[in-house]
């Protein structure tokens, strides 16, 4: 599916939150809080006032937890009305993405005049999953038998009896890998369709780890030299991405030399929230705000979970030749791609020969906040393309279960 856009729709403003890693810098908020700090810093650079918002978006995978209507939530903590429409969206590490194009849909269908996008995600505060049924035969139950519990508190319950029996024949399930990296179906984490793809392309370790290396120099770069600070709005204290330590980065490559998708060259799930206001430009021009950007279309691509991968850059192929196909002047210039696994950069290398790619790094150093990942991207793109003069830019990413997205953006100006 691809879409070239008639009507000019336009980025207002994009902010993101740093991304921290499991139990790090930003363990202290949850989603909801991270999603809050981003849609106020875009909002409030955005140049609009707060009441003309009138729909919020933002991407979210493992929403247990957090109450209902998290995306409202987020959007009344950031100061905007409680009659805010909105809505939680869940495509998996795409999600922000598809927020971001539920919102210019709805703008193009004439439901929303002012639209902000984006998406939240902590790996650090996300629950554990019990139940509801035992999973194995024991001394005292049979594998199926409802958890046996009775209530302690409003929304509370704890086990009833044989306390240690029951946790013991149930478990525990992680969410944030169970719903967001692995897929049901076929019952595969997405590590073992990576490690199918790099064997089919014949990406071996060492030339992964090489573009691994890169990811890593050029995310510290960046954060030495400040040059994400533009895009970010602080958490607490934390104002920087957090990176791993060069001690690190030396044990988990040793750790993992020959693995393809190793702790080093691989992301992890982390903690971070972005978004972005959008808007027709004839809304931009009576509201007196000055876009920094336009959308030229958007692909989407789905297909067997075991292609995910390869998903980004089909979509970004795709799109590339529908803007062609439309007439439009195509020259990208710079890709902010998501590095889901390092073994997809030579692939990015490959399809998008010509253009710098990651030019500050990417989730392989930063890590990935899987509900929020695409309008990080975006947002990353948008500040490198003005930083460094770039006009027309492309944001990628894939998701697990088989698909991918591609966004094309043209500064104003």
């Amino acid at each position: 599916m691809r879409y070239v856009l008639e009507q000019e729709i336009v980025i207002l403003s994009a902010a993101r939150t740093p991304v921290g890693h499991f139990r790090g810098i930003l363990s202290e908020f949850d989603a909801v809080d991270l999603g809050s700090l981003a849609i106020g810093a875009a909002v409030a650079s955005a140049g609009v006032e707060p009441r003309a918002i009138d729909t919020v978006n933002m991407g979210l995978v493992v929403s247990a937890g957090l109450g209902e209507a998290p995306a409202k939530a987020a959007a009344v903590r950031a100061g905007l009305s409680p009659e805010i429409h909105s809505r939680a969206v869940d495509t998996v590490c795409a999600s922000a993405m598809d927020a971001i194009v539920l919102g210019i849909e709805s703008l193009l269908a004439g439901s929303a005049q002012v639209v902000v996008a984006g998406g939240m995600e902590s790996r650090s505060s996300a629950p554990y999953l019990l139940g509801p049924k035992i999973r194995r035969n024991t001394e005292h139950y049979n594998r199926g038998t409802r958890l046996r519990v009775k209530r302690a508190g409003a929304y509370r319950w704890q086990l009833s009896e044989n306390a240690e029996e029951q946790l013991e024949g149930t478990g525990l399930v992680d969410p944030t890998s169970y719903d967001g990296l692995f897929w049901p179906a076929e019952k595969k984490f997405m590590r073992q369709y990576a490690l199918d793809f790099a064997a089919r392309r014949g990406y071996a370790a060492e030339q992964i780890n090489e573009c691994a290396a890169e990811s890593h120099r050029k995310a510290a770069e960046a954060r030495e030299q400040g040059l994400l600070g533009e895009e970010i709005v602080g958490a607490g204290e934390a104002a920087d991405d957090e990176l791993r330590s060069a001690e690190w980065l030396e044990r988990a490559l040793a750790e993992g030399e020959e693995d393809v998708a190793s702790a080093y060259n691989s992301s992890t799930p982390a903690d971070a929230g972005a978004a972005l206001v959008v808007t027709t430009a004839a809304r931009a021009k009576e509201l007196g705000a000055r876009p920094v950007a336009r959308v030229l279309g958007y692909a989407r691509i789905d297909g067997p979970p075991g292609d995910f991968l390869a998903a980004p850059a089909r979509a970004g192929e795709e799109l590339i030749a529908g803007l062609k196909d439309a007439g439009k002047q195509v020259n990208f210039t710079i890709v902010e791609a998501n590095e889901a696994f390092g073994m997809q950069l030579p692939m990015f290398e490959e399809a998008f020969a010509g253009t710098e790619i990651n030019v500050h790094g990417g989730a392989v150093a930063m890590g990935h906040p899987l509900g929020a990942a695409g309008a990080r991207i975006l947002t990353t793109l948008l500040y490198a393309m003005r930083r460094y003069g770039h006009r027309q830019g492309l944001a990628a990413i894939c998701y697990g279960g088989g698909g991918g997205y591609a966004m094309a953006v043209e500064t104003s100006g």
